[in-house]
């Protein structure tokens, strides 16, 4: 069974372009602006010196911002030390 993070960048492969998610701010990514965010957020995660097994709480609003920091767990072994 694919994990989240497998999903989002086989969409990405499949379908950049199409759209990944909205909200009602107005913000819109497609699939491959969600993983280029994924991919940013694990490396921010991991350059404040997050590792996986820390615990990270992600207080968000309900919007796009809070999408593209959660699947950082999903996908913790984007850290590498």
């Amino acid at each position: 069974m694919l994990s989240l993070v497998q999903v989002l960048e086989w969409r990405a492969a499949v379908q950049p372009d199409a759209t990944a998610l909205s909200d009602q701010a107005g913000a819109e990514l497609s699939y491959a602006g969600l993983a280029g965010a994924m991919t940013r957020s694990a490396g921010g995660f991991a350059a404040a010196g997050i590792a996986p097994g820390d615990v990270v709480p992600i207080i968000a609003r309900n919007q796009a911002g809070w999408v593209t920091a959660m699947p950082f767990w999903a996908g913790r072994d984007r850290l590498v030390s």
